[in-house]
């Protein structure tokens, strides 16, 4: 089983905050992003590479390959993982699918027609909720954070408040 030391949602996959203060504050040795669209995109693929800090190694993988490449125990055998989804659909997918995740870190989903602020740079839709809560139910930690020295939002209890 893959040593996931973060699963994180964050619609920009990686920048800054990714690229320094994560990467540097789990000692994560490979980023790996999951998301079918960037996985196909040689241009998303490209601006991931560029983004990606020299400490790291970096996979761009679709949904159900990502699953599978975490629950072969021959990959990744002594990395730390620092797993990013760019969205709560492909989250719930590879949940669904199997992924090894028990906790989630929700860091960034920008504000759409028809979301709701849930905390600071966390917009959910009504689908993001959904997710979030199907998530939740299956025993997966669902916590919120911008960076290392935010303290940890209590997702779950949030959504209770929103209304759609």
């Amino acid at each position: 089983m893959a040593n996931i030391v973060m699963c994180r949602v964050d619609e920009r996959g990686i920048h800054g905050q990714v690229a320094a203060s994560w990467t540097n504050t789990l000692n994560a040795s490979r980023i790996m992003v999951v998301d079918d669209m960037a996985a196909k995109d040689d241009i998303q693929k490209m601006a991931l590479k560029m983004a990606c800090p020299s400490s790291a190694k970096l996979s761009i993988l679709p949904v159900e390959k990502a699953v599978a490449r975490l629950n072969d125990p021959a990959n990744y055998v002594g990395e730390r993982l620092f797993v990013i989804f760019k969205n709560t659909d492909n989250l719930r997918r590879a949940i669904d699918a199997g992924a090894p995740i028990t906790k989630v870190t929700i860091g960034n989903i920008s504000n759409k027609v028809g979301s709701q602020l849930l905390f600071k740079s966390v917009s959910v839709s009504k689908q993001d909720k959904e997710n979030i809560l199907y998530i939740a139910s299956k025993g997966v930690e669902v916590t919120g954070q911008q960076v290392p020295a935010d303290p940890k939002e209590d997702v779950v209890k949030l959504l209770e408040k929103i209304n759609f």
